[in-house]
């Protein structure tokens, strides 16, 4: 498989959004340290709007493939297009989709960045839920760093059901990477990947009450 090359659509595409973000959002984005520049990586984060996937790809210097969901890929031509052009690759969502393990497993052997929102699915209420227990999976068996992140703004941009973008001052942390190393050799797979997910969820939770804090603390400013 080749390296991740950004294509011209991707490129575009990523330049488009972090124009919007920096103009209706005055995106504050902190902790690009933590992220390795080179090397497998898994970044996950929550996911409040449809604008979260490329505020991802917009807030990171590198490449980011996404795991979505499979009817982008079999619905609007021209949205099937525009994923496969992002590097995005399909997951049915809550079903154990053993062709997308397969693919994140290929992408991250080839020392790829690959995106996924552990939920599965975008919380229209903006709050953080479950996730998904094929994130432990992933991470363990593949041995990338995990990298949490968390997003504070987007769903006062882009609401639930909405068509009209607002503007709204956004927050991005990334966190460093979570620790499993003392899972990867567990003799109970399943414990192990409950506990890689758990770790997981608590990293992300946190990093989401720190990116809401600064981005309330620039309304109070705004004020």
């Amino acid at each position: 498989m080749r390296l991740f090359e950004p294509n011209p659509v991707y490129c575009l595409i990523r330049g488009f959004f972090r124009i919007l973000f920096r103009t209706l959002g005055s995106w504050r984005i902190i902790g690009h340290e933590h992220i390795p520049t080179e090397g497998p990586v898994i970044i996950i984060s929550n996911h409040i709007s449809y604008l979260d996937p490329p505020l991802m790809g917009s807030a990171v210097r590198r490449p980011v493939a996404y795991m979505a969901k499979k009817e982008l890929f079999t619905g609007n031509r021209l949205l099937a297009w525009v994923c496969t052009k992002l590097e995005s690759y399909p997951v049915r969502q809550n079903s154990a989709d053993r062709e997308a393990l397969r693919l994140s497993f290929d992408r991250l052997a080839h020392n790829w960045m690959i995106g996924i929102f552990p939920e599965g699915h975008r919380a229209e209420d903006g709050e953080l839920h479950e996730f998904e227990q094929g994130l432990g999976m992933i991470a363990l068996r593949s041995r990338a760093p995990v990298i949490p992140c968390g997003f504070a703004g987007t769903w006062e941009m882009l609401r639930p059901h909405s068509k009209m973008l607002r503007r709204s001052p956004i927050a991005v942390h990334f966190g460093p990477a979570v620790d499993l190393s003392d899972l990867y050799d567990a003799e109970c797979r399943k414990q192990a990947n409950a506990e890689a997910v758990r770790r997981c969820h608590e990293a992300v939770a946190g990093l989401v009450a720190v990116a809401r804090s600064t981005r309330e603390s620039r309304l109070g400013k705004r004020a």
